[in-house]
């Protein structure tokens, strides 16, 4: 029940290798910045306060060159993750449904033959979904 649901490194082996991109990129990005800001400052052919304007320009740039950088790369994984959990979901309530008995139907309910009948709609729900707090009044 604990075991792994694909052994070979996981799913979506393209996704992975784009978000490593992702991360190696921003720390090419922070590398550049760092290099262009010390060339702005000490290499720039033009006046003092032109070179640290230049200097703030490249520090803004970098920093938001290597923020929307990482952010895509935790996009990506943040996609992975809630394809795992939704897929790891459904096949623990496949296997909750397979091991839960089965209830006959009783005359006013409705179901299909040979599927659990719940008597109302509380009954139904599961006791960590959030309708289901809402309709209990927690």
């Amino acid at each position: 029940m604990h075991t792994p649901y694909v052994h070979s490194g996981g799913r979506y082996p393209v996704l992975r290798s784009l978000a490593i991109l992702y991360l190696l990129g921003a720390a090419v990005a922070a590398l550049a910045g760092i290099v262009a800001i010390i060339w702005s400052l000490v290499r720039a052919p033009f006046g003092m306060g032109d070179r640290f304007v230049f200097a703030f320009a490249a520090l803004a740039a970098t920093f938001f060159a290597v923020i929307s950088m990482l952010a895509i790369a935790e996009v990506l994984k943040l996609f992975m993750d809630v394809e795992r959990n939704t897929r790891m979901t459904a096949v623990e309530a496949r296997e909750r449904a397979a091991a839960a008995p089965a209830v006959a139907l009783e005359p006013g309910l409705t179901g299909q033959p040979g599927q659990p009948a719940h008597a109302n709609r509380i009954d139904a729900l599961d006791d960590e979904t959030a309708e289901a707090a809402l309709l209990r009044g927690h």
